[in-house]
Parts: structure tokens; C-alpha cells; sequence
């Protein structure tokens, strides 16, 4: 009986000792996954420094331009791309009206449906039939020459003053004869033949050795068209 009882006890320990190792066995690799699971993956933030201040430096954020929209009695703030799409959405026609509003200092924009759109444009040419018919001038622009200018440069000059004519601004010109005031005349006569009936030559007066007149765009009749 007491062998019998002594062996019984010697496998209970046996078993007692596996059932350890198992238990340790397991936990020990519960541990390892939690480790592995929870275990944060590597980062490198790169921080651009100013090599001045030694400090990092600012990311530099895009501004985006600000227009004001007028639709009707509605007036909002909104980027140009953004109105854009609400003229697309909406099929107005997208017209700027200002090009800066020196209270805001945004460009002011107006939606507009095609006949808003169609009346603005007659009525502008209207404005604009009537201001060349009345011979209004919108402003002068002053040409000094040289008597001893190349015939190159003479004529980049005269389509010069042909385009501006055109655009209803009155030319003064100053030739410099620089004590040879026969080729001063000779620069008056090119330019009065070049330009010919696209402008009309007032007031030449000799002052020394210059030349001075005035060059203003040709009458017209009532229907805008040359005389």
C-alpha cells in the first residue's frame, strides 16, 4: 500500500510541474504578442530650422483672394474660383465691374443673366459712339524727338502716337532742333506725312530751335466714321 500511495504521489508532482511550465509558457507568450501589438511604429518629423534665428521655420499658408459678387440686392464676399462655379450652376454670365475697390481693396464682380448681359454691352457701346462723336478727348500724352532721330525710331514712335489717336488722346509733341531747326522741319514734315488723315496737326509754333504742336484725333461724322 505504501508503494502504491508513493507512486501516486510521484505522478501528482510530475503533473503539478507540466501544468507549470504550460501556465508559464502561455503567459510568457501572451506577453510577447502584447508587446508586438502594441508596439508604435517609428516616426521622423522633419523640422526645417532658419538658419539665421535658429529657429523653425513657418510654414508658409497660400492666401487666397477675396473678390466681392454682386447678384441683384446681394452683395457677399467669395473667391473668384467659387464664383466661377456659381455662374457655371447657376448659367449667369460672371462680368467684372471693378477692377479694384479702394474701400476694400477687392475686385468687385456682378453675375448677370444673358439680356443683363446684352443690355450692358449696347449701352456701353452707345456711351462709347456718343464720346467719339462729341469729340471728347480722354486725356494728352507729350512725344519729345530729336532732330538727328533714326527713321526706325521715328516710326516706332508715329504708331505710337497713331494708337493713341485712335483711342481719343491728343499728342503734344517737342522737336529739338539744337540750333539746326531745318532738320526739326524736316522730322515735322515726315511725321505730317506718315500720319497723314488719321490725325489732325494744331498750333506749330517755333520756340528757338524746337518745334511744338499739337496732334488730335480726326472729326467725325454722326455715324463715328471719319470725315
Amino acid at each position: 500500500m505504501s508503494v502504491r500511495l508513493l507512486s501516486r504521489a510521484i505522478t501528482l508532482v510530475k503533473l503539478n510541474n507540466n501544468l507549470m511550465k504550460d501556465v508559464s509558457l502561455k503567459t510568457s507568450s501572451c506577453c510577447c504578442q502584447k508587446n508586438y501589438f502594441s508596439a508604435k511604429p517609428s516616426s521622423h518629423v522633419v523640422v526645417e530650422i532658419d538658419p539665421s534665428t535658429g529657429e523653425p521655420k513657418k510654414k508658409k499658408v497660400p492666401i487666397i483672394p477675396k473678390i466681392t459678387l454682386l447678384h441683384g440686392d446681394d452683395l457677399t464676399v467669395t473667391t473668384l474660383e467659387e464664383a466661377q462655379k456659381i455662374s457655371k450652376r447657376r448659367d449667369l454670365k460672371l462680368v467684372k465691374i471693378l477692377d479694384l475697390d479702394t474701400k476694400t481693396e477687392r475686385p468687385v464682380y456682378k453675375l448677370m443673366t444673358p439680356q443683363e448681359y446684352n443690355a450692358e454691352d449696347i449701352k456701353h457701346r452707345e456711351q462709347k459712339k456718343k464720346q467719339q462723336q462729341s469729340g471728347a478727348l480722354k486725356g494728352e500724352k507729350v512725344v519729345l524727338l530729336s532732330h538727328s532721330i533714326t527713321e526706325h525710331d521715328l516710326q516706332t514712335h508715329i504708331n505710337k502716337i497713331l494708337k493713341w489717336l485712335s483711342k481719343m488722346y491728343e499728342v503734344r509733341v517737342v522737336i529739338n532742333g539744337d540750333t539746326n531747326i531745318s532738320k526739326a522741319e524736316k522730322v515735322y514734315a515726315f511725321l505730317e506725312k506718315s500720319i497723314g488723315t488719321q490725325g489732325r496737326f494744331l498750333q506749330k509754333r517755333q520756340k528757338g530751335s524746337d518745334i511744338k504742336f499739337q496732334i488730335i484725333p480726326p472729326k467725325k461724322d454722326k455715324d463715328g466714321d471719319r470725315l
